[in-house]
């Protein structure tokens, strides 16, 4: 049989036979499809050396020039047809905000104990020594469940199909990888481990354990059950019997991870502030008056690159950072790599710099034709990608303002979390009015506030109790339902200059 070898960073990550012909996305579940596999997003593309069918007409149309003379191939689009290598993007090692000091003082077990933080696009894990409090190791893979979609939506829609199980044993192998890894670091086994938290948004949470997602996936949207206990930690390299906690969900469309990003931001502790986690799913939470007020904002995967002509994930060549330079248009990639396509914090530089020379209107609308490139690179966005990114944004912003419409004037906090809000320059988040003005100078950034709080649950059981207190005081405002919502995401469309 064919055989297909698999290389990132420079190493061999392991070898597959298969039955040709076949898809080089079907080979693997690390390299990520967006658009379900159906062309039209190229965000699979992969280098490829060996035996592959013809470019496709959706090929053609992605793949620039210069990558196709270089071997690029999309994933979804190209059949393996004997035996093949395929390169995947470098994995970025971005230096992460750092977690607040957490002390050791009601540990879950007693000896080492894992922390995972289950997104919808990535899986962060860290390993934690449970007497002195110190974490041993930290480690960031993709959600293997990417190949399925990039929102959970698809993923639902996977379930709804009857492939629940599959998308469930992905996650769960993927999980039980991440954490022998950090133990191998360690030189640890896994009876040295007896204790673990896991945090996600109620959706991850349902693809997880394999439950049916119909309840959250309709109107009215409600979680038959949120969480909030012990579970056998079967699938993780664990000592036998130890259970895994996951804290209480809040809602359909606020879950565990949004209650540990609370307790971790310390946003229990500040009164007239608001805790946003910007991805796909953009959870907002309020606390002033010693009550709690949430909403999750349907930003799209703009913010994170996907379904953009020139979006990526911030890997190796992804732009993070633009600004202008007597007029040129500087950039930052992350690794130094040549530029291969925007992040988000790098999209909304751009549209930033743009709005300042006058390349893009407050309507958002593109002065020279359908596409704009940025200096002396082959990367572009379209007024499609803009138009994408307004909705996000906009979104956004309506659920800060309704949010913040329960505190006074000039007194309200931001707490920023999450990967996309610790690399966020906010002078140009405000500019384009993704972040009200007034907040510029009271914003901070908490980094993995999530990963935080399930520190804190994992090295201090107390904290369960407050943890428990801070999802049934949340009360969850419907946003669509609010008179005002329509008229507000239509105002907040609009990039408006902020000096």
């Amino acid at each position: 049989m064919p055989e297909a070898s698999l290389y990132q960073n420079g190493k061999l990550l392991c070898k597959t036979e298969f039955t040709a012909p076949c898809t080089l996305s079907a080979l693997t579940e690390l390299i990520p499809r967006p658009c379900g596999g159906k062309g039209y997003c190229g965000k699979c593309r992969v280098q490829v050396r060996g035996n592959v069918s013809r470019m496709t007409s959706a090929e053609h149309e992605k793949l620039t020039k210069t990558e196709r003379a270089q071997g690029y191939r999309l994933a979804c689009q190209a059949m393996a047809t004997g035996n093949v290598s395929i390169f995947l993007p470098n994995t970025a090692n971005i230096e992460k905000a750092s977690m607040a000091e957490i002390q050791s003082v009601h540990p879950m077990g007693q000896h080492y104990g894992f922390v995972l933080d289950l997104g919808t696009t990535t899986i962060c894990a860290a390993l934690y020594h449970l007497p002195s409090g110190r974490k041993c190791g930290e480690k960031h893979i993709a959600n293997p469940q990417i190949f399925d979609g990039a929102d959970v939506l698809s993923r639902i829609d996977c379930v709804m199909r009857g492939d629940g199980a599959r998308l469930s044993r992905s996650v769960q192998h993927a999980l039980f990888d991440v954490c022998a890894a950090l133990l191998t670091e360690q030189r640890l086994a896994p009876n040295d481990a007896d204790a673990a938290v896991l945090v996600g948004n109620t959706a991850m949470l349902y693809l997880l354990f394999g439950l049916d997602p119909v309840s959250i996936s309709r109107a009215p949207f409600q979680s038959e059950t949120l969480f909030g206990q012990f579970y056998p930690a079967d699938f993780l390299p664990v000592r036998k019997g130890t259970k895994l906690y996951i804290p209480p969900c809040i809602s359909a469309f606020l879950g565990a991870d949004t209650t540990a990003a609370v307790l971790g931001s310390r946003l229990h502790e500040t009164e007239n502030a608001v805790l946003a986690d910007l991805g796909t799913n953009a959870e907002l939470i309020l606390h002033t008056d010693g009550k709690y007020f949430g909403c999750s904002c349907a930003a799209g995967p703009a913010f994170e690159g996907a379904g953009l002509s020139c979006g990526m994930a911030a890997t190796d060549g992804a732009v993070c950072s633009v600004q202008l330079s007597g007029g040129y248009f500087a950039y930052q990639t992350v690794g130094n790599a040549a530029p291969k396509g925007f992040c988000g914090s790098g999209l909304i530089d751009l549209i930033a710099a743009m709005q300042r020379v006058g390349a893009i209107d407050a309507d958002g609308k593109l002065s020279a034709g359908e596409r704009f490139y940025l200096s002396d690179t082959p990367l572009y966005i379209t007024q499609q990608d803009v138009r994408a990114f307004q909705l996000a944004k906009s979104a956004v912003r309506t659920g800060l303002e309704i949010l913040l419409s329960r505190v006074a004037p000039d007194t309200g906090k931001l707490f920023l979390a999450g990967t996309f809000g610790s690399f966020l320059r906010l002078s140009s988040a405000v500019r384009i009015g993704l972040l009200p003005p007034n907040l510029q100078n009271r914003t901070s950034v908490c980094g993995n506030a999530a990963g935080t709080g399930g520190a804190m649950l994992l090295l201090d059981q107390d904290n369960i109790r407050v943890a428990e207190k801070i999802s049934a005081s949340t009360e969850t405002v419907q946003l669509a339902d609010l008179p005002e919502f329509q008229d507000m995401l239509l105002r907040y469309t609009a990039l408006k200059e902020k000096e």
